[in-house]
């Protein structure tokens, strides 16, 4: 498949430099499959879009602080400029991590979960969401660009990822009595896939590796939603988001996004695809 199907053009000044000041301002659009439509909302609202026995899906990881000169910084995106130890500030300590980050070991940050404050998710779990975790250790290959011409030419050498038993349990008995899995970031759903290829091969849930590459075609065994930030071009999570919506659907999304003005990337908006 034609690595120039996978390609969109934004201006750079939509990139976001810094957070929002509050994590649930993000603008957030809803996005769905069905009808292709969409609507813009902000992240706030998201609680409205869930439902008694939904299960709500997170990765816990977090990434590894890295040598900056003689000083440990966030490993932020080099799309995220920060050219001088000066150029870091105290919200990057604190915003480049999800509130519910505890299990360290990545070489990024599993973005998505970046919106969440805690009063969400206690308005969630009150609403009768489950919430549970697993770990996925974001590598580079989450984010390395494709180079190759056809994507299915490129390689992906593996990520550790986890699910813990209280989580295989509640997604099993979630998807046999026929409620929604929903998963926060592109990270989040591939280890529940992987895991399910795992489970149908035999494996236990125990830490392992995967090098799973969704591409349009890919049939999804777990997740029924998704919560996304907006990926850049030729990049393996927009093939993984393009798969899971439709392409021409998610590229069309973009435009709109890039029309609307929303903020790119990891300090930037997110989508729910319902």
């Amino acid at each position: 498949m034609d690595l120039s199907l996978f390609d969109y053009s934004y201006p750079k000044e939509l990139v976001a430099q810094r957070p929002l000041e509050k994590r649930d301002d993000s603008r957030l659009m809803v996005l769905d499959r069905s009808n292709k439509t969409w609507s813009h909302q902000v992240f706030g609202d998201i609680t409205t879009y869930f439902k008694e026995g939904d299960l709500l899906v997170l990765n816990d990881a977090e990434a590894d602080l890295i040598p900056f000169g003689e000083t440990l910084v966030p490993p932020l995106p080099p799309y995220i400029k920060r050219k001088k130890l000066c150029d870091f500030t105290d919200e990057d300590f604190e915003r480049y991590r999800t509130i519910y980050a505890k299990s360290p070991g990545s070489k990024a940050a599993p973005t998505a979960g970046f919106h969440f404050t805690k009063e969400i998710l206690d308005t969630l779990r009150k609403k009768g969401v489950l919430i549970q975790t697993v770990t996925l250790h974001v590598s580079h290959d989450t984010y390395k660009p494709i180079r190759s011409e056809n994507i299915l030419d490129h390689p992906m050498h593996g990520e550790e990822y986890q699910i813990p038993q209280e989580t295989a349990a509640a997604i099993q008995k979630a998807k046999s009595e026929g409620r929604r899995v929903i998963a926060v970031g592109t990270t989040t759903t591939r280890a529940l896939e992987s895991w399910a290829i795992d489970v149908r091969a035999g494996l236990k849930p125990a830490p392992t590796t995967t090098s799973l590459f969704i591409t349009p075609g890919y049939r999804f065994k777990i997740i029924d939603a998704l919560l996304t930030n907006f990926h850049r071009p030729h990049s393996t999570v927009l093939v993984l988001v393009s798969s899971f919506a439709g392409r021409e659907f998610i590229l069309s999304a973009y435009q709109e996004a890039v029309a609307q003005r929303y903020r790119l990337f990891s300090y930037g908006d997110c989508m729910l695809i319902l």
